[in-house]
């Protein structure tokens, strides 16, 4: 695991952050971890510690195919 979390791709808009988030949770599910619940994320260097809240939605059907 890098010692250094921060991301190497640019985020500067929401599209992008969602983008960046999924494949994050998508990777993670695709090698086991159980990503559903709240997980802490606290930061070094920074004012800001997070908490995110993952919750897995029923699939729609215009997602299917």
């Amino acid at each position: 695991m890098k010692d250094n979390y921060k991301s190497a791709v640019d985020i500067t808009t929401p599209a992008e952050f969602e983008a960046a988030l999924t494949a994050l949770v998508e990777t993670a599910v695709e090698e086991g971890v159980d990503v559903r619940g709240a997980w802490e994320c606290r930061t070094r260097g920074s004012p800001h510690d997070w908490e995110v809240n993952v919750t897995e939605l029923a699939k729609r059907t215009d997602d299917e195919g």
